[in-house]
């Protein structure tokens, strides 16, 4: 993970990755007991947007609206 955010319902994890590899670490978060707020995560990433029910992927091009979405976005 690379930092941390909150909506307003959950704290979420945001990576940023040069690579489109699994964010297993980030999986692990969301299915552990231990951190029940974290209910998704962000990738940032060269490559189009993507949800697959556990993260969401946004091109790094779109970094600067992450704020925007966040505040705008309806829980999951």
């Amino acid at each position: 993970m690379d930092f941390f955010t909150r909506d307003n319902s959950s704290l979420i994890i945001v990576e940023v990755k040069d690579n489109n590899n699994a964010i297993v670490f980030l999986n692990n978060l969301i299915k552990s007991k231990k951190f029940q707020d974290i209910k998704y995560g962000i990738k940032l990433y060269n490559i189009n947007i993507d949800f697959n029910s556990k993260f969401y992927t946004f091109p790094y091009l779109l970094t600067f609206l992450l704020k925007r979405y966040l505040k705008e976005k309806k829980d999951i």
